[in-house]
């Protein structure tokens, strides 16, 4: 495995191991506090966690599949990505923190880059 395939793996796995830590986290919270708390808060609670789970399985399915994913495959599951984030930014643009906002903007350019990036290498690999 070249360096780049083995670093692109260990960011994905570290990213993997984030997202369900941050699941976990949010899961015992709803579960603790369920008595407590605005349903406003838990509602977004939620759509932050169907978000992770689409995250997570995601990256599950690249990691495992990596090498047999085709690039269209590829541009199609990023694309899914961002237009359901840009639909969750859509909908909760003024009860997300600006923190947070800012971190979801940064996935957004870097999708996009990926994106761009792997029609370049579709387009040179159909000359």
């Amino acid at each position: 495995m070249s360096d780049d395939k083995y670093k692109k793996k260990e960011r994905q796995l570290d990213n993997l191991e984030n997202l369900v830590e941050n699941h976990t986290r949010t899961e015992r919270h709803l579960e603790q506090y369920s008595e407590i708390g605005s349903k406003e808060n838990k509602d977004n609670a939620r759509k932050k966690q169907a978000i992770r789970e689409n995250e997570i399985q995601n990256l599950k399915t690249n990691i495992i599949n990596d090498d047999k994913e085709t690039i269209p495959d590829q541009i199609n599951n990023i694309t899914e990505n961002y237009e359901s984030t840009h639909r969750y930014m859509e909908d909760n643009y003024n009860k997300i923190p600006k923190d947070m906002w800012d971190n979801l903007n940064k996935k957004q350019d870097n999708r996009e880059e990926q994106v761009s990036n792997l029609i370049g290498k579709l387009d040179f690999d159909e000359e």
